[in-house]
């Protein structure tokens, strides 16, 4: 009887270094792109900066892009992991960024040629 208790404590011992490997690292969590980002966008020897607004709707994300060239709707606005896609059919244009914490850099290409994009999101939104 004496044995039992010292027994059952060794099992429990062994069950709990014998539980397999170590469970995996939670995932980081979803990128939300929502807020206000100012940009700068370079192409065809010009740089043209302005702002962006990345809105979350029922039906996913919608859009608007501000620079000193006017403005126009976003379509298209697609996040995969760290990257997110969008197109501006006024434009011709379409976009793929990746995020790295509240700044993201990418590239466009179509009607206006190809540049590059970079913004960082404005405090309060």
């Amino acid at each position: 009887m004496k044995r039992l208790p010292t027994v059952l404590a060794l099992v429990l011992v062994f069950a709990a270094c014998g539980g397999g490997a170590p469970p995996e690292p939670p995932a980081p969590p979803p990128l939300d792109p929502t807020g206000t980002y100012a940009l700068s966008i370079q192409g065809d020897g010009m740089q043209v900066g302005g702002s962006m607004t990345i809105r979350e709707s029922p039906s996913g994300y919608t859009g608007s892009i501000d620079t000193d060239m006017g403005g126009a709707a976003l379509a298209d606005i697609t996040v995969s992991g760290d990257e997110m896609t969008f197109s501006v059919p006024e434009a011709g244009v379409s976009f793929h960024v990746v995020f790295d914490g509240d700044t993201f850099t990418g590239g466009f290409d179509g009607a206006m040629g190809v540049g590059t994009i970079r913004g960082t999101k404005r405090g309060g939104g």
